[in-house]
């Protein structure tokens, strides 16, 4: 017999799949404190962040699917995902980002939830009233951020109102924040430009959320970044690349955790620039530049958004127009298609890495007892040791 120490033990089990560890969980309770542990939690999450593994895809069209992502060779199977915490037949759901294994989920009803699809665990947000006032006289549009503050070693929400006047072009907004950790909204003074709500939810990047502006109310081409730090809550503009042609509509997305900028010139190409190094502007890179038709020759496309890269980095994951997804080759800049079978259209399109990240939001006095009473189960586990028949 010899003892396999809790250090090498909890190595080991961190390179496993989220699924046996929920088994695992049952073994004892050495092992159930274990699991649970935030160390461990952590060290499991940032494994399957390094090695790109227990990575899966959540897309949505009337219903929300999971498809595994080492599976998007040519085909791949879709299974829904009808045991999450919004599924109602009357209203759509909405999904407005994925962190650290968790999703941010809304309705129409206003309803937000946080929810791990790996746990089954989820978390409705409290009701957050909107302060505005005389709200019958203007067009009223949410969107949603979501983001881990790794400062406070907090997840929190952004919610974005805008009203727009219906009789004249009166224009007015309010931001509200969601902290996991206290499990309430407070309100935060008001984007620096007016927000394009219609592009996207915030994309996040470099621990901040960042969403396309313009200095005037009218939609218009190019425009501004606006970073909104979710540690200190406070904005700033994100430097652009040296656009040779600014004749585009923009919008930001996030590759490989990188800030990414999308350049559509409309049936003309899109451009897609990556920032390799958070808030350094010589970092940005033009990582793809698709001239119609010559990559896509099935047919025109309107818009490509990147989803992720390949395990080997030599290819990028696009979606296309909402319709389908296609693995674009960075050297051949040759594409194939992928066909995901039950799902009819991709309204949107979030990784996600399985995790055992947990929703619970407790006191500082829960959680000192949480911790003090995790500390005695593992001390207990140490003096017992792991037994391992050689």
């Amino acid at each position: 017999m010899t003892q396999l120490p809790v250090e090498i033990l909890a190595d080991i089990l961190s390179r496993l799949p989220v699924k046996p560890l929920l088994q695992f969980r049952c073994v004892s309770p050495p092992w159930r404190s274990l699991i649970d542990s935030p160390e461990f939690v952590k060290l499991h999450l940032n494994r399957s962040i390094e090695t790109n593994t227990n990575l899966w895809l959540v897309l949505r069209d009337s219903n929300l699917y999971g498809v595994d992502f080492d599976s998007l060779v040519d085909t791949a199977e879709a299974a829904k995902l009808d045991y999450h915490p919004l599924r109602c037949q009357d209203y759509d759901t909405e999904l407005w980002g994925s962190c650290n294994g968790l999703l941010c989920l809304s309705n129409a009803l206003d309803t937000v939830v946080l929810w791990n699809p790996s746990t089954r665990k989820s978390r409705k947000l409290p009701y957050a009233s909107i302060e505005f006032q005389n709200q019958a006289r203007y067009q009223k549009n949410r969107v949603y951020g979501f983001g881990y503050d790794s400062v406070s070693d907090d997840y929190k929400v952004v919610r974005i109102v805008v009203f727009k006047g219906m009789d004249d072009d009166s224009f007015h907004y309010e931001v509200k924040v969601y902290s996991l950790k206290t499990n309430l909204w407070h309100r935060v003074k008001e984007f620096p430009h007016y927000p394009n709500v219609k592009r996207t939810g915030g994309v996040i990047a470099g621990g901040a959320l960042h969403w396309v502006v313009t200095e005037t109310p009218e939609f218009r081409k190019g425009g501004l970044i606006v970073a909104f730090d979710l540690s200190s809550e406070e904005y700033r503009l994100v430097r652009q690349p040296e656009y040779s042609d600014m004749n585009f509509y923009m919008n930001v997305e996030s590759l490989g955790g990188c800030l990414t900028v999308l350049c559509n010139y409309y049936l003309s190409r899109v451009d897609i620039w990556v920032m390799k190094e958070y808030d350094v502007k010589e970092s940005w890179t033009k990582l793809i530049s698709m001239v119609q038709p010559a990559v896509i020759r099935s047919l025109q496309y309107q818009y490509v958004r990147p989803i992720a890269y390949s395990k080997s980095g030599k290819e990028v994951l696009l979606e296309q127009d909402t319709r389908t997804l296609i693995w674009y080759d960075l050297n051949t800049k040759r594409v194939k298609n992928v066909k995901i079978h039950c799902v009819k259209e991709l309204s949107q399109v979030e990784t996600c890495t399985r995790s055992l990240v947990s929703l619970n939001c407790r006191s500082e006095g829960e959680e000192k007892k949480k911790r003090e009473q995790e500390e005695r189960n593992i001390d207990n586990f140490l003096s017992k040791g792991f037994k391992l028949v050689l």
